[in-house]
């Protein structure tokens, strides 16, 4: 949790906010880089592991199921199944069975990358530096490329269901014929488009607004104690940042659940209106 004490506010905040970023036309590590060609390895890196995570946890639970009396780790894994199961019933009323299953991957993958903003704010970047690596962010679903990533994936996969559960016809027919009947084509397909575009924006802005609004005041809190250390000793304001710091944490718990549930549950809307024919 403690900042790091060589650098001033401003420096230590830009810091924490920078990608390890990959510039695709020179091939080198380029924290200033901009543009299309540029990969954040970090949010990458962590996306990827925190998937890999998600799979052999429920693969470990799968594999040691038993029809008798479940362990604790199988009563659990199966609680939130059943969670998601319920909330899929809920909202979505077609016969895709792959729904639910993307529901869960999209529930508890978004949770993980949120849980990431628990870890102390120095603790990775300072053991990345430990080996040559000066920028790291650690927590995926604060990078907007991730988080807009994922709803026009949701998007693309949902508008491509569409097409499948009504047909071209029935998909062209919302967008000329819907709401306002055959007379007003233009302003049909203008509504309807900008209805569908304003799905993805939302959905990702709103995990990127949340999650990115408390990373900063968790390294707000951590740039408060840099400067209040110096004044009143190093473990007095070690103590002030740990108790600030773990009432955020506490009320941050609510924020990460709530946005991965609300990111799930929105997923599982937007598939069922693919699906449902007007």
């Amino acid at each position: 949790m403690a900042a790091e004490g060589n650098a001033g506010p401003s420096e230590y905040i830009l810091h924490h906010l920078s990608n390890l970023k990959l510039d695709l036309h020179t091939w080198k590590i380029d924290p200033e880089a901009q543009g299309f060609w540029v990969l954040h390895l970090d949010s990458m890196f962590f996306s990827v592991v925190l998937a890999a995570i998600f799979i052999v946890m429920f693969r470990a639970a799968v594999g040691k199921a038993s029809a008798g009396v479940p362990g604790k780790w199988q009563n659990f894994i199966e609680m939130c199944i059943e969670f998601v199961d319920a909330q899929v019933k809920d909202a979505y009323h077609h016969g895709a069975r792959f729904v639910a299953p993307m529901a869960l991957l999209v529930g508890f993958w978004v949770f993980l990358m949120n849980f990431m903003d628990m870890l102390p704010v120095d603790l990775l970047p300072k053991v990345a530096s430990m080996v040559g690596v000066d920028h790291l962010r650690t927590v995926p679903s604060t990078d907007p490329n991730v988080a807009i990533g994922m709803s026009l994936t949701v998007f693309l996969i949902a508008f491509g269901y569409s097409f499948v559960a009504k047909g071209f016809g029935g998909v062209a027919g919302e967008f000329l014929f819907h709401p306002f009947g055959k007379w007003m084509l233009p302003v049909n397909f203008m509504l309807k488009t900008v209805e569908e575009l304003a799905k993805p924006l939302s959905l990702g802005l709103r995990l990127f607004g949340n999650m990115y609004a408390g990373e900063m005041i968790f390294i707000l809190l951590a740039t408060f104690t840099l400067n209040f250390v110096p004044s009143v000793g190093g473990s007095v304001g070690m103590l002030v940042q740990i108790l600030l710091a773990t009432g955020w944490t506490i009320f941050h718990i609510l924020i990460i659940s709530l946005q991965a549930y609300i990111f799930m549950v929105l997923t599982v809307v937007y598939m069922a209106m693919a699906a449902d024919h007007h």
